[in-house]
């Protein structure tokens, strides 16, 4: 008979351990969490340029940081208020270009 209980102890224990993994922490036993959708992947904005389209970071109202095709450095975009912005990289002429949207 002790062998019974001890049979019923450890499969209870087992049961319930699997149980608990299944839900989440913090949630009702058997409640599953709704999925959420991730986020949609919206490409980084670029500008053209004379060596083709480079790849433009950081916030519009303050110099952003460029990458133009075939530079080693990175450049900045400065905005000049007017339409225009100007790319200025390191060893390079300074471009100026329409400002990004």
């Amino acid at each position: 008979m002790t062998k019974f209980w001890l049979a019923l102890t450890m499969m209870t224990a087992i049961a319930g351990s699997a149980f608990a993994q299944l839900s989440p922490p913090g949630a009702a036993p058997g409640f599953q969490a709704p999925m959420m959708a991730p986020p949609p992947v919206t490409a980084p904005p670029s500008i053209a340029t004379s060596r083709g389209s480079g790849l433009v970071s950081g916030t519009a109202g303050s110099p952003r940081s460029v990458m133009i095709p075939g530079s080693p450095v990175p450049g900045m975009l400065m905005d000049n208020g007017n339409g225009t912005s100007s790319i200025m990289v390191p060893g390079a002429t300074t471009q100026v270009v329409p400002t990004p949207r």
